[in-house]
């Protein structure tokens, strides 16, 4: 298991990478193209899994907005600025309540009674996208973006100590497939996605999610 510590500089090692693609994506350059993204994309987990957080059975939802302007063009590759604005989002977990239960159990002190909708939103401001087989129709992508959401009530866990503030990181890869003139595309990815409350708080459960994305773009 990854401790707070190496979770700390992992975070901040993220946050260097990100900022630093933030810079070059308001620097001007004399090999960027000057494409601009405009699309919506929607994306489902039906999975968690145990890489940083500890938080499972989980289901999360998102519909998205992304703008997108290109940074580099190479022969074969793109290096593209990401941001989406996220205004649904919602996230499937148990509802809890105070009980005497097995100190081994997670959360301790608290016990599973039925399952809720938590609603909320945000924004990943920081984003890198690669377009690998740029001249060709059907390209390769990976992808990075991170940031923050807001719900209404606390996620993954709603009990005490549970956070409504929470950040978010994730690295994607996947296909995009681009109409003839190159001014539409369809995006089908694979995103491995954590959110977490940063150590804000001594209980930080941390959820890690398995997600498929479809997306649809317009190009100018």
């Amino acid at each position: 298991m990854i401790t707070p510590i190496r979770l700390k500089f992992f975070l901040r090692g993220i946050s260097a990478a990100l900022l630093f693609a933030a810079a070059l994506a308001i620097a001007p350059s004399a090999r960027c193209q000057g494409d601009i993204e405009f699309g919506v994309w929607g994306g489902y987990s039906a999975g968690t899994l145990h890489l940083i957080g500890v938080t499972s059975n989980r289901q999360l939802g998102v519909l998205a907005l992304r703008y997108g302007r290109s940074i580099y063009d190479w022969s074969n590759i793109s290096l593209q600025y990401t941001l989406d604005v996220i205004p649904i989002e919602f996230i499937n977990q148990p509802k809890y309540v105070s009980c005497i239960t097995n100190p081994n159990n997670f959360p301790v002190g608290f016990c599973e009674v039925s399952r809720e909708n938590v609603y909320g939103g945000g924004i990943n401001p920081l984003g890198l996208k690669l377009n690998f087989r740029r001249k060709h129709r059907l390209q390769i992508i990976g992808a990075s973006t991170a940031g923050f959401i807001v719900s209404q009530r606390p996620v993954p866990v709603d009990i005490p100590g549970g956070t409504q503030f929470n950040f978010n990181f994730d690295f994607q890869a996947g296909f995009q497939l681009f109409n003839s003139p190159r001014t539409r595309a369809w995006t089908l990815a694979y995103k491995y996605q954590h959110i977490s409350n940063g150590y804000r708080h001594d209980f930080n459960p941390g959820l890690d999610l398995h997600m498929l994305t479809l997306g649809y773009s317009f190009f100018k």
